[in-house]
């Protein structure tokens, strides 16, 4: 006997689910229309996904202006809120017969071909959605709030009417991100994580090098992930540096 279809969520279900958690923007996509390269696409999680639902919280004025502390409680209240948000439409969908996975902003980590990415990049799947618009600096930007946005998403077998946030915005390549990184880790468009200071202020400058080539290695990048996962739950994780974002013309938007 085959297993009983996933059942469905009528239209107002998702706008009010989110609504209660203070969660100002959300998308759902037809999981087929994301062009993610091998290896990171949602279906290789998941392989009865179908849609893909993409929600952001905001960053507010702390993260950029606050102290080292409040920058760090900033943070944590972000990821509390996306991850706790994510676990409860998991909840929701697994109640209506639906396989799902979260997609949490932070951890876990996975270090493959010299580089730190989480699971699936979320602001590539939130671009194929139409969710927003890749600036240079590697950043969404959201029709309304700009580049201000921190994204968690759930991944689902139940197919969901795809959602559009309507005119999307379009980097304006005027350079300035690129001119405000303090690392260089901008230009040509492409962004080098490994000179990325929200990355090298959590490595010590003597060990850089060694940690660089070690992560291109099949064997210690999977020795390093490991590492990583166990050790950054107990460092509190900041936005170190935000100067593309804030250099951006997207940045500065209204606060709800």
């Amino acid at each position: 006997m085959s297993a009983p279809s996933p059942g469905t969520l009528t239209a107002d279900v998702l706008p009010r689910f989110f609504a209660e958690r203070k969660i100002p923007a959300f998308c759902s996509a037809d999981t087929t229309k994301l062009r993610a390269p091998p290896g990171r696409h949602p279906r290789e999680i998941l392989t009865s996904c179908n849609s893909i639902i993409l929600f952001g919280a905001l960053m507010t004025d702390r993260l950029f202006t606050g102290s080292d502390r409040e920058r760090a409680e900033e943070m944590h209240r972000l990821t509390g809120l996306l991850e706790s948000t994510a676990r409860d439409l998991e909840e929701l969908l697994l109640r209506q017969g639906a396989a799902s996975s979260i997609i949490p902003p932070s951890l876990p980590f996975i270090v493959a071909d010299g580089k730190l990415r989480g699971l699936l990049s979320l602001k590539h799947c939130a671009a194929d959605a139409g969710f927003g618009a890749l600036g240079d600096n590697a950043l969404l930007i959201h029709p309304f709030y700009g580049n201000r946005l921190a994204l968690a998403a759930v991944i689902t077998e139940m197919a969901i009417a795809p959602t559009s946030s309507g005119a999307l915005p379009a980097c304006t390549h005027c350079g300035r991100c690129r001119a405000a990184c303090p690392a260089g880790a901008l230009g040509n468009g492409v962004f080098e994580i490994t000179l990325c200071k929200n990355l090298t202020d959590y490595v010590p400058q003597m060990v850089r090098p060694l940690a660089w080539r070690l992560m291109r290695g099949k064997y210690c990048a999977r020795f390093i992930t490991w590492a990583l996962n166990r050790v950054a739950p107990w460092y509190d994780l900041q936005a170190t540096c935000t100067a593309c974002m804030t250099a951006c013309p997207h940045f500065k938007i209204p606060e709800r």
